[in-house]
């Protein structure tokens, strides 16, 4: 089974939310039983507004009556937590707390599939509970189909399936990089027995013991990708989740042009990027060391500036 991801499911929400009226009333109708308080206006990862609670909500819906709810979208992932230990659902009941007080109708909604709902010990932190069940009978084609899988996927754990040459090919990077650069640390596999799926492209790095912690920065990403068929090259990045809404304004650093490095969105992130050559792990590591070597050359370069100069993105 393909599997589905969170934004995939936002999107779906959002756009259904947009243009589709049935779909915007069942979702009106199982909040509080009132389709004809129209949705007004639809807005995808904005900031929290509880005083010093960062990270962004999954989409906020404003109603004909001005109301605003904050929705929270869960397929099976847990809730996530900021570095400064702040959990999701706290947030959520923060930013409600705000815009109440600054004298707003406002709610959050905890949106999921039931399983999701009856099994989280965080459904009270949640004003409204809406499941994906009870959208079924509104969505049609692809849509549908989408929410099927994804109500699928929350009920059946993900087991994924052993590709003996993407197997190799990971474990043949790991001890490269482990032998000649060991600086760069490699996060273990995270199934067990050495499985690899064939989908399996993306080696991620061990950030407390490979990059450097700053006061005033949010806790990063490392990774490098074999392909990235989001970007016109595969690379290697550090991101940080919480400044994506800078990436289209942001201006790198000289320091970080020096070393072939610059800066993109990433997802949902502010990505600081070297360009890497395309890897392909259904061929065998040895055909392919010099573009492995480069990489990690690459990766390390955007360490050293990382660990070195990085504080001079807190101004």
């Amino acid at each position: 089974m393909t599997r589905i991801y969170e934004r995939q499911t936002d999107a779906l929400f959002a756009a259904a939310l947009s243009l589709d009226t049935e779909f915007g009333q069942a979702f009106l109708s199982a909040i509080d039983g009132c389709p004809e308080n129209r949705v007004s206006a639809i807005a995808r990862q904005t900031p929290h507004r509880g005083e010093g609670h960062r990270g962004s909500i999954d989409l906020e819906l404003t109603r004909a009556d001005g109301s605003i709810l904050l929705i929270e979208n869960k397929i099976d992932a847990g809730y996530s937590v900021t570095r400064k230990g702040d959990p999701q659902p706290d947030r959520y009941r923060a930013s409600v707390s705000t815009l109440r007080g600054r004298g707003g109708r406002a709610g959050s909604v905890l949106l999921a599939p039931e399983i999701y709902l009856r099994g989280t010990r965080h459904g009270s932190s949640f004003d409204h509970h809406v499941s994906y069940e009870a959208l079924r009978n509104s969505l049609r084609g692809a849509d549908l189909a989408l929410l099927e899988a994804a109500i699928l996927q929350a009920t059946t754990p993900y087991d994924p399936m052993l590709n003996p040459s993407s197997a190799a090919f990971f474990a043949d990077y790991q001890a490269f990089a482990l032998h000649y650069f060991p600086e760069l640390v490699i996060k273990h596999n995270p199934n067990g027995n050495g499985v690899r799926p064939t989908g399996s492209r993306t080696v991620y790095f061990d950030v407390p013991r490979t990059l450097r912690s700053w006061a005033d920065i949010p806790r990063p990403r490392m990774s490098l990708q074999c392909r990235d068929s989001a970007a016109p090259s595969a690379s290697v990045k550090i991101m940080l989740g919480e400044w994506g809404a800078r990436a289209r304004s942001f201006r790198a650093p000289d320091s970080l042009g020096a070393i072939g490095g610059y800066a993109r969105p990433a997802g949902r992130s502010l990505g600081l990027v070297i360009d890497t050559p395309q890897l392909d792990t259904q061929l065998q590591f040895e055909a392919q060391v010099a573009e492995v070597e480069e990489g990690l050359e690459a990766a390390r370069r955007l360490v050293g500036w990382w660990n070195r100069h990085a504080e001079i993105l807190e101004a």
